[in-house]
């Protein structure tokens, strides 16, 4: 009698740690299923913008399977892809979002909540390309007018001058000919707008192309 207890018991002990086992199995499952579709998201995202030319690097980046951003502040991400990994001619490409908002290659450089990036373009095969953060960088302090009731509405000023009494999540933006302080939420309608010229990531221009790899070293 004292046997079958036994055995009884060691059966419903062994079925509870099954099913202990199928359930922890069951949420890492789902855990890693939740990431796979955040990161699918994501790189949804900036294959679109490639495609509708708001990126201009030429050629479709490789996502790493485990990737992650790099989350700069609350509402701020910095994302890196790569070509030609494990080569000579690796190249790393930086991508920032703002408020789930990917930044086009229009700017020089953009501060948001004091977290500053430069964009920057590359003469070779290998290297960095795009927006990648920048300790040196910081909006400008000197104040300037508030903002007007229409350019609240509107959403950004083009200004150098950081207008009195502006909320602490714009976002102050450069490019070649000027400057501006923007909502984030309007970052979409004011590169519209301005109808600002991609910054190429290879190249400073078509008569200055990408340098060439030099030739391996025999051994």
């Amino acid at each position: 009698m004292k046997r079958k207890c036994f055995l009884v018991a060691a059966t419903l002990l062994l079925f509870t740690l099954y099913l202990a086992g199928t359930v922890r199995a069951l949420d890492s499952s789902a855990d890693s299923d939740a990431a796979g579709e955040d990161f699918s998201a994501i790189e949804k995202e900036l294959e679109k913008a490639i495609q509708e030319g708001k990126i201009s690097i030429p050629s479709k980046p490789s996502f790493e399977e485990d990737a992650q951003p790099t989350v700069l502040c609350e509402g701020m991400s910095h994302w890196v892809t790569y070509s030609a990994k494990g080569t000579r001619s690796e190249a790393r490409h930086g991508f920032i979002e703002i408020e789930e908002y990917t930044v086009p290659d229009v700017f020089t450089c953009l501060v948001y909540k004091d977290i500053g990036v430069t964009f920057s373009s590359r003469s070779y095969h290998w290297g960095d390309d795009g927006y990648w953060p920048s300790a040196m960088l910081a909006a400008p302090e000197v104040e300037g007018p508030p903002l007007s009731e229409t350019e609240e509405k509107t959403g950004w000023k083009i200004t150098d001058k950081r207008p009195a009494g502006l909320p602490e999540n714009w976002v102050y933006v450069e490019w070649e000919e000027g400057a501006a302080f923007v909502a984030p939420d309007r970052l979409k309608d004011f590169v519209e707008k301005m109808e600002l010229p991609l910054i190429p990531r290879e190249g400073n221009s078509p008569e200055k192309p990408l340098k060439e790899l030099p030739p391996a070293e025999s051994t």
